[in-house]
């Protein structure tokens, strides 16, 4: 019988599937035009993805190893969002692409690193559960993408 955390696995697989086929119907010419969500282009808002995934793939790995959870430079949402989106102007979007794909990866691995802990310590509420549970965060964006692309005839 399945667990939680391949429900989880399950939930984010979806969700990310839903997130690069709303993305891939992205023209290459776009995926740099501002006001997809507020004046981030679509570039910045794929960087926003990776860097968020990346901080709760760190925490649940120190979550694996006994550790108490910390997203790295993270203080708030506003400045943690706005220091990194900075961070990945000069990178193109196959650079920003690629971060997504290894976050990705890398949150995957730290999700399933959880399975030596006892199963209590990851149920829904907790918080390993919801850094585990990328996909809310991948679809709490799709509408903002959906209807960006409606206004502009893709």
């Amino acid at each position: 019988m399945p667990d939680v955390l391949d429900a989880v696995l399950e939930e984010n697989a979806a969700a990310c599937a839903e997130l690069m086929h709303a993305i891939d119907a992205v023209p290459e010419a776009w995926r740099t035009e501002r006001g997809v969500l507020g004046d981030w282009s679509l570039k910045d808002l794929v960087a926003h993805l990776a860097y968020w995934q990346d901080g709760w793939a760190h925490a649940l790995e120190l979550v694996a190893s006994g550790e108490r959870p910390q997203i790295p430079g993270y203080d708030n949402d506003d400045d943690f969002n706005a220091r990194n989106v900075a961070a990945s102007q000069g990178e193109s979007w196959e650079q920003v692409l690629a971060r997504l794909r290894s976050t990705r990866e890398r949150h995957e691995a730290a999700v399933r690193g959880l399975r030596a802990l006892d199963a209590d310590r990851y149920a829904e509420g907790r918080t390993p559960h919801r850094l585990a549970s990328a996909g809310s965060h991948d679809r709490e964006h799709l509408p903002a993408i959906e209807a960006w692309r409606r206004a502009q005839g893709l």
